[in-house]
């Protein structure tokens, strides 16, 4: 056998991964935007906030196309993680999508419409530095930009994949509740054929990514998108209102699983040492959202703030997803070791 034997196939470079900032605009958010050739395969909504109780709130909405299989509504009031019964009667299926220069607009209710199921109505419209989000009488959210968007590319001749992601700072009102936050509107693309849960990224790539948002007393936000994965897929980029705070292609581990295996804390460590820490809501474990995924996936909510960080905050939320066999395989560390 030869050295060559050995070597990798053309186009294999391991998944390096690059980050960066970018500008937003109406353009990029497109289904027919064509970043590095790839086509969207996926659009999500997802974010988290607080209520004048003090509850947590947690929603995702994914579109394929124009296809969505409905609102994930989810809170802390019983104590850990549940879905909201309302999450049931909001829209499945076909949307309606009307793009133009000024704004783009997700709305409608075809399947209610064809069949008469009792479906809350979807208005989701996006204007330069603005979303609008509603979901009936379940939910109506407005909010402003945060900043540049957060990019993220892995190179790889067979399998490439492309991320974006931008924050809004929102408020208004869930399920007749005040509420205060953030929600991510973020884009995946890869080639056509195989939705997220089928690609290499979820299935083998993947042992911990948190996207997370912090606002302080004092106005400042700063929000994330951190992973640390298998070869080159790793990334440490945070962002503020006004660029860059650090985009690191490169991430050290840490994790402190509980006695189930969900994430208590989860440590994100950028070359220089700057450290970000996951730490667990109490009852945050975002079971009915896990049990609908499988591979080992566990999603689970929380707060993320850098290791340091001495502001009050205000409001914050993390949305952290582990592969706990995946992360034991490796030997990832305790947090502590990151911090010592």
């Amino acid at each position: 056998m030869t050295t060559l034997d050995n070597a990798p196939a053309l186009g294999d470079l391991g998944f390096p991964t690059a980050v960066s900032c970018y500008a937003p605009n109406l353009d990029m958010h497109r289904p027919t935007a064509r970043p590095f050739g790839l086509t969207e395969q996926s659009m999500y909504l997802y974010g988290g906030w607080r209520d004048e109780t003090g509850a947590l709130h947690i929603v995702e909405r994914k579109f394929c196309g124009p296809m969505t299989g409905g609102l994930w509504l989810m809170n802390t009031k019983s104590g850990k993680v549940t879905l909201a019964p309302e999450s049931l009667n909001t829209v499945r299926g076909e949307v309606k999508r009307e793009y133009s220069d000024s704004e783009h607009h997700l709305h409608g209710s075809l399947l209610g419409k064809a069949g008469g199921a009792p479906e809350e109505g979807l208005d989701y419209r996006l204007t330069p530095g603005a979303m609008h989000w509603r979901e009936g009488t379940v939910m109506e959210l407005s909010g402003n930009l945060v900043g540049p968007g957060i990019q993220i590319g892995s190179l790889d001749h067979e399998l490439p994949f492309f991320y974006t992601s931008e924050l809004y700072k929102i408020s208004g009102t869930v399920l007749g509740e005040q509420v205060d936050g953030f929600v991510f509107l973020d884009h995946g693309y890869w080639p056509h054929g195989a939705d997220w849960k089928e690609w290499h990224i979820f299935n083998r790539q993947q042992l911990s990514w948190t996207a997370w948002a912090a606002e302080f007393e004092n106005g400042d936000v700063e929000w994330g998108q951190v992973c640390f994965g298998r070869d080159g897929f790793n990334f440490v980029a945070v962002a503020n209102a006004d660029g860059p705070v650090v985009l690191d292609a490169t991430c050290r581990p840490g994790i402190d699983p509980d006695p189930d295996d969900w994430a208590a804390r989860l440590g994100y460590q950028a070359t220089d040492g700057r450290t970000w820490i996951f730490e667990l809501e109490p009852g945050g474990q975002m079971s009915p959202f896990t049990a609908a995924r499988w591979g080992g996936y566990r999603a689970q909510a929380g707060r993320v703030l850098r290791h340091g960080e001495d502001r009050p905050v205000k409001v914050a939320f993390g949305w952290g997803e582990t592969f706990m066999e995946r992360i034991r395989d490796a030997g990832v560390s305790p947090v502590d070791a990151l911090l010592t």
